[in-house]
């Protein structure tokens, strides 16, 4: 089964329905509002992740799946443990992402068939082309291993 792609740049406010923003937008105006503390607690959600990655929904987004692995990795390093306030802007577009992928009812409902999980998938996406380094998480992670 072929991955599916996620490209579009702008997307409806959850905060304001009546309201597109970009994509860009959202995540910054996320990372601004998002603590170390709310960022360190995410660890605790792991579970929650690797179960929504094991849902049906989840199967047809090998991009999303993969990027749930290295979002994982990130809450898991020493730099989230030991993060303090101002978050460094890669890791708070982190957060923004897990947190994310963590609700349910979010742009697209994830108990939508088919494309509920789309949008977490764009939002990850985008989080890592604004942060690359954000990859080398998961490979530092595999060089311990």
């Amino acid at each position: 089964m072929k991955p599916l792609t996620h490209r579009t740049s702008i997307i409806v406010s959850p905060l304001n329905p009546q309201k597109a923003v970009s994509i860009d937008e959202f995540i910054e105006t996320e990372r601004a509002a998002l603590s170390a503390k709310s960022l360190i607690k995410l660890v605790d959600l792991i579970p929650n992740l690797r179960a929504k990655m094991e849902t049906e929904q989840a199967r047809v987004h090998y991009d999303l799946i993969e990027g749930v692995e290295t979002l994982i990795c990130i809450l898991q390093s020493p730099d989230v443990s030991c993060s303090t306030d101002p978050l460094p802007p890669h890791l708070a577009e982190a957060g923004v992402a897990a947190y994310y992928i963590l609700k349910g009812a979010d742009i697209i409902p994830d108990s939508i068939p088919e494309i509920g999980l789309t949008d977490d998938a764009r939002i990850l996406a985008r989080v890592f082309e604004r942060n690359a380094n954000l990859r080398e998480y998961s490979t530092r992670a595999a060089l311990k291993a």
